[in-house]
């Protein structure tokens, strides 16, 4: 059990790895793009990008749990007592 939840948290970290070079990769893409057209700093309007693109779907996935986790309440059982003789 150890071992499974050790592989678990090294891939979750991988993934979370992917995600912030794909941000990254994409934020300079969108940048040179922008410093191309409209004149826009390229450094500047990188890191914004590049932050948007982490944060944003990061804080998406991250409500979404909190509402999932609500929906996941305890549910109430409804038990009457028994008698002792069944």
């Amino acid at each position: 059990m150890d071992w499974t939840r050790r592989r678990l948290d090294v891939l979750e970290v991988l993934v979370l790895l992917l995600a912030l070079l794909l941000a990254l990769l994409g934020g300079a893409l969108v940048a040179w793009v922008l410093s191309t057209v409209a004149a826009a700093p390229f450094r500047l309007t990188w890191a914004v990008i590049s932050l948007l693109l982490f944060i944003v779907p990061g804080g998406g996935v991250y409500l979404r749990e909190l509402r999932r986790g609500k929906k996941r309440a305890q549910p109430q059982l409804k038990s009457e007592p028994k008698e002792p003789n069944g």
